[in-house]
């Protein structure tokens, strides 16, 4: 699982991040807003973050993560007491409030209720399109897509790697057990999946394999 972590307070991060990859986390930490917002990708699971840090404020760091990733869960740490500044966080879309100070197993506790909540195993591809990594099922608005079952195995390999390219190498080893097999072969499977597709989410990346856009 992977962690955006937002807090100024140089020890207080520290000791969040050693505490969660001792969990098993990987950690992406800030210190700053304007830095988190010029370099992160928001490739995460969950965003931690403080409201009062330096270049860009906590609540206007979660106003970009729910236009970027609306689904993303995200904690507020912070000191503020007043109801408005709680009402303000919530009505951005924060899932939940931690008061400082706090003991860090408490926020774990919160971290994995959040996690728990969501269920990682549908992927929404398109309004009508879901795919289902445990079954390796398409459901197009709930009614199963027929294809085949080296094209399902395509394409959840393709969705698990998002973004980037997938090799001729790693589909060979992946899906055909290292089995040799011709690109060609590899590509009428594509352009089967394709069919069901948005268009151009499929992308062919020359010489190199394919890259899943979402």
């Amino acid at each position: 699982m992977k962690v955006i972590l937002l807090e100024d307070e140089y020890l207080l991060n520290a000791n969040i991040k050693e505490y969660l990859e001792f969990k098993g986390m990987s950690v992406k930490a800030y210190t700053d807003g304007a830095e988190l917002l010029q370099n992160c990708s928001l490739k995460a699971d969950i965003a931690i973050l403080d409201i009062e840090v330096p270049g860009a404020t906590g609540f206007e760091v979660l106003e970009w993560i729910k236009r970027v990733n609306p689904k993303l869960p995200t904690i507020f740490m912070t000191a503020y007491t007043d109801i408005e500044s709680i009402k303000k966080g919530y009505n951005l879309g924060c899932s939940d409030y931690l008061k400082k100070p706090f003991n860090l197993e408490e926020l774990w506790l919160r971290m994995q209720q959040l996690l728990h909540n969501l269920d990682y195993t549908k992927i929404t591809i398109s309004e009508d399109l879901i795919f289902d990594l445990q079954s390796e099922q398409l459901y197009d608005k709930s009614e199963i897509v027929k294809l085949t079952k080296i094209q399902r195995k395509v394409l959840k390999l393709l969705i698990e790697h998002k973004n980037n390219t997938v090799t001729y190498e790693v589909l060979i080893e992946e899906v055909w057990d290292d089995v040799f097999i011709k690109a060609n072969t590899i590509a009428s499977h594509i352009k089967e999946i394709r069919r069901f597709m948005p268009d151009g989410i499929i992308e062919c990346v020359r010489a190199e394999g394919y890259r899943f856009k979402i």
